[in-house]
């Protein structure tokens, strides 16, 4: 049934009342759909909006439709700061790999799909996003169709048959592109030591943002690398056309495409593309089977005790866990795995990073899921180290200025 994107919100509204809509999130957020509904503000009255939102990237706060709208979101973000105090947003604090799993289980009446026109087979290709639509392929729910004519065909993406859909609507509009920022002045000490660690031939795991850009573009002089990830960024593309990245086929396996035309363009023909579902990308026996997997992510804080901070920035929440504790424990687990985790010593204002025990109100990765940790000052595994030779490492790794305020608060908080 083709419809006019007008009568989209009417249709779902009717399908779904009183329960649970998918929505695609990443590069391929539904943002004309928001934009019919803001316009109908009355259809979205009882539904509950759900999906993958990315911090940064998806900034539509759909429980913002109508007072009585709600949304369900996995990783915490400032855009949705107004109905998260209302409580029409939930924010549900799973890693990615059991957030997929919510998506499988829990009730839901429809769910929006954005992908490209029908081939000459019948099938629709995901384009650039596969990570969390499959969830939603055999469901029994009511499934809408956004087919864009604006979206890149991903060969490497999976692609699903046009039938399977109860309703299409089209549109011509162009992907959300994120360019790379720029390199953080100072993080290129930070960069050389991950990059040290990193071994030819190894699979690596990375997300956005301006320290895995300057890691990712360190290791320009690496080869036979692989990647099995979240997501690929535009630190990609000068390490495919360097020549770091293995030839074969799957050496850049990923949920989702989050970076620039000129990435979109450069991997819609690249056969060592794979867009899988977080299924595949966040498994952790998938991870522990991968040789020498080595996750790179970045973090806000850590206290002496090994316990680690990545939402919280002062008393502001900016994220989730989100896949980090996924991709470090499958790391950990995996033969000649590295699970490394990068922090800045310090703050702009001069605020050292390390500090004596968290004050956040929760921990994102406990002690026990001790990584090896990495500043600009250079890098130790924590997870062989007792307590006290743990914080003697860490306090090693500080800013020099910081060091004996450190030691000094540790005698203090001895446990």
């Amino acid at each position: 049934m083709n419809i006019s994107l007008s009568n989209a919100p009417t249709l779902l509204a009717q399908k779904a009342h009183g329960g649970r809509v998918f929505l695609p999130g990443g590069p391929i957020e539904a943002i004309a759909l928001a934009a019919a509904f803001a316009d109908q503000a009355q259809n979205a009255k009882d539904l509950i909006f759900c999906g993958m939102m990315i911090p940064g990237i998806n900034t539509t706060d759909w429980a913002a439709l109508h007072p009585q709208a709600n949304a369900e979101i996995f990783l915490p973000s400032q855009d949705f700061t107004a109905t998260i105090a209302t409580g029409q947003t939930r924010v549900l604090p799973l890693h990615y790999s059991a957030a997929y799993q919510y998506l499988c289980q829990a009730p839901f009446k429809a769910a929006v799909f954005h992908v490209c026109p029908p081939d000459k087979n019948g099938l629709c290709n995901l384009s650039l996003s596969a990570d969390s639509s499959p969830a939603f392929f055999d469901r029994n729910v009511f499934k809408l169709a956004i087919i864009n004519h604006g979206l890149p065909t991903i060969k490497g993406a999976p692609s699903i048959p046009v039938s399977i859909f109860d309703a299409m609507i089209e549109i011509d509009q162009a992907p959300i592109a994120i360019h790379a920022p720029l390199p953080q002045i100072g993080t290129s000490a930070l960069a050389s030591h991950v990059a040290a660690l990193v071994e030819d031939g190894a699979t690596l795991q990375t997300g956005i943002g301006k320290l895995p850009g300057a890691v990712m573009a360190a290791l320009a002089g690496h080869r036979r690398l692989r990647f099995h990830s979240g997501l690929l960024g535009d630190w990609a593309l000068d390490l495919m056309h360097g020549g770091a990245v293995d030839h074969r086929a799957g050496a850049l396996t990923a949920g989702v495409i989050l970076g620039s035309p000129q990435l979109h363009d450069a991997l819609t023909q690249d056969p060592r593309v794979a867009l899988v579902p977080i299924s595949q990308t966040h498994s952790a026996t998938k991870l522990a089977s991968l040789d020498r997997f080595t996750s790179v992510n970045a973090a806000l804080e850590i206290d002496l005790f090994g316990q680690i901070n990545c939402e919280y920035a002062g008393d502001r929440v900016i994220a989730g866990v989100g896949g980090a504790l996924d991709f470090l424990r499958g790391a950990r687990a995996s033969k000649g795995g590295k699970p490394i985790i990068m922090i800045a010593c310090e703050s702009k204002d001069g605020i050292s990073r390390i500090v004596p025990r968290l004050t956040t109100p929760t921990v994102s990765i406990s002690r026990s899921d001790a990584p090896i940790l990495v500043t600009e000052q250079g890098s130790v595994d924590l997870a062989p180290l007792d307590v006290q030779a743990r914080a003697r490492a860490i306090i090693a790794l500080a800013g020099p200025n910081h060091r004996d305020a450190l030691a000094r608060a540790w005698q203090d908080t001895q446990p």
